[in-house]
């Protein structure tokens, strides 16, 4: 590695000590590289109170985030690991000594494991769950749940039939700053105003994401604040009956690369999120979100910091280390019913989100969208 490289791979470490703190960003660094000393090595944790779990899919995020906080929580033992890349999950059970390697995702359902987190290329999720939901397996489903129609209805039908525990993986919900804001927001029928402007990872032309059956970077990225959206939605006493939905791109190659949707709802709501991917970002992902509801004042700096107003009262928080909502996510199965999410708001984004991605497929530029239509209802 050349001096310049080095100089660059300190520079983000330091960086990202600082965003995260030394424990979670050796995990990090761990799962990019993989070859870690044994000593350094984490131990799975044994006993009866200990839940033991499969992982489906060895990526980074199941490597630097999922497993980093079901072994922090001393709650959970990485039991059984697969991955359609064989090195991969030798690498990740390597690193998590204790956990044996699927040699086939059936492993996965025969063994003696009851929760499975899933996290492999968007198009498999929906199928690694309802087999996992055939076998009375818990699961958790990272984001998105379904990238097309029919996994939409499948996996509902699942749902609906199972005695199973379904968790999902969409986290801002669950972070610190929109906890705060809704503890401040006005919870009747008073429109609210919500802007999400988001620089995304640069991805290359060949990158998995970019496969048609992968539901475009509407599943895989903006799919996060649509349902963001929604949650702030299903927080007031009265939902809105439609939602009117445009988008614009600055491109007609990569359409989804950089691009605009506003909403607009019959209860006067204005939502528009903004995806850009100009270049790739140095500290991954940044965010900034404005959210204002009658004297309701929010402004959200990717998740590191925020300032509320309300009214006359003014408040600054800092949430060191930057609080995204992936803990609370994640332990989910771990946690009472209150704060496990609520199936029916990801029910609804999901399909807005579906609905969304047929746009950009179809070349649409406006839709009408009725949350209780007959045609987003799992049956």
């Amino acid at each position: 590695m050349s001096t310049s490289n080095l100089k660059t791979q300190f520079k983000k470490i330091t960086r990202f000590i600082m965003m995260y703190g030394f424990g979670r960003t050796f995990y990090k660094v761990a799962g990019r590289y993989r070859k870690i000393p044994g000593f350094l090595k984490p131990k799975n944790k044994k006993g009866e109170d200990v839940r033991k779990v499969a992982i489906i899919g060895c990526g980074q995020f199941s490597f630097a985030t999922i497993s980093y906080f079901l072994m922090d929580s001393k709650k959970a033992s990485i039991s059984i690991v697969y991955d359609i890349d064989n090195e991969a999950a030798r690498s990740f059970s390597d690193f998590y000594r204790g956990a044996v390697v699927a040699s086939c995702v059936e492993d996965i359902f025969n063994s003696n494991v009851d929760l499975v987190y899933i996290a492999s290329n968007h198009a498999s999720h929906t199928e690694y769950a309802i087999r996992s939901l055939s076998k009375g397996l818990d699961v958790y489903i990272e984001k998105p749940i379904s990238v097309n129609w029919e996994q939409f209805r499948n996996l509902g039908k699942a749902i609906r039939h199972c005695s199973s525990k379904v968790f999902v993986g969409y986290n801002r919900p669950f972070s610190k700053a929109v906890n705060n804001l809704k503890s401040l927001m006005d919870k009747g029928d008073s429109p609210f105003t919500l802007n999400c402007f988001v620089i995304g990872h640069y991805i290359e032309e060949n990158h998995w994401y970019r496969a048609p059956e992968e539901g475009t970077r509407v599943c895989g990225n903006i799919g996060h604040w649509l349902d963001l959206a929604i949650h702030l939605i299903f927080q007031r006493d009265k939902l809105p009956e439609t939602l009117q939905v445009k988008m614009s791109s600055s491109s007609k190659n990569d359409k989804d690369d950089n691009l605009t949707i506003a909403i607009t709802t019959d209860l006067e709501d204005l939502i528009c999120i903004t995806l850009t991917a100009r270049a790739e970002p140095f500290e991954g992902i940044n965010e900034s979100i404005n959210y204002a509801q009658g004297d309701l004042i929010v402004k959200i700096d990717d998740f590191r910091k925020a300032i509320f107003w309300k009214g006359e009262d003014l408040k600054k928080e800092s949430y060191f280390y930057k609080d995204v909502g992936h803990k609370r996510t994640i332990m989910q199965p771990f946690s009472d019913i209150s704060s496990v999410r609520d199936l029916e708001e990801v029910r609804c984004s999901t399909a807005l989100m579906l609905e969304i991605t047929d746009m950009l497929n179809n070349n649409l530029d406006s839709i009408h969208f009725e949350l209780k239509s007959e045609k987003y209802i799992w049956k």
